[in-house]
């Protein structure tokens, strides 16, 4: 009988040692989910303000590209207009030298 009780009591001391365990784990959990829910909060705000500056430089440098090849599109189009025959040898020598890149390795 001795041995019967000294199992019940060591089987009611694992029992409440693993619900002991199961419930620290619970608040570890609980907590850990409240840590992680600030640091993901912060994570994302600090993303979301990275992003927001990288739209508003890319929308800079956008604007800039896009004006400066505007300006080059009308410079190139005066240009070809005053120097017609310039422009043409350009385009030939341009469409020679493609030409020879794409068909140089083709022998």
């Amino acid at each position: 009988m001795a041995l019967f009780n000294s199992r019940k009591k060591s089987l009611h001391s694992i029992e409440a040692e693993i619900e002991n365990l199961i419930s620290t784990l619970d608040s570890l959990k609980g907590d850990a989910t409240d840590e992680s829910r600030k640091s993901l909060k912060v994570l994302k705000a600090s993303a979301e303000r990275a992003l927001g500056h990288s739209r508003n430089l890319l929308s800079d440098t956008y604007e800039e590209v896009k004006e400066r090849t505007y300006q080059a599109g009308a410079a190139t189009c005066d240009y070809s207009r005053q120097h017609p025959l310039a422009a043409a040898g350009m385009a030939l020598g341009a469409a020679a030298l493609i030409g020879y890149l794409f068909f140089r390795d083709s022998e």
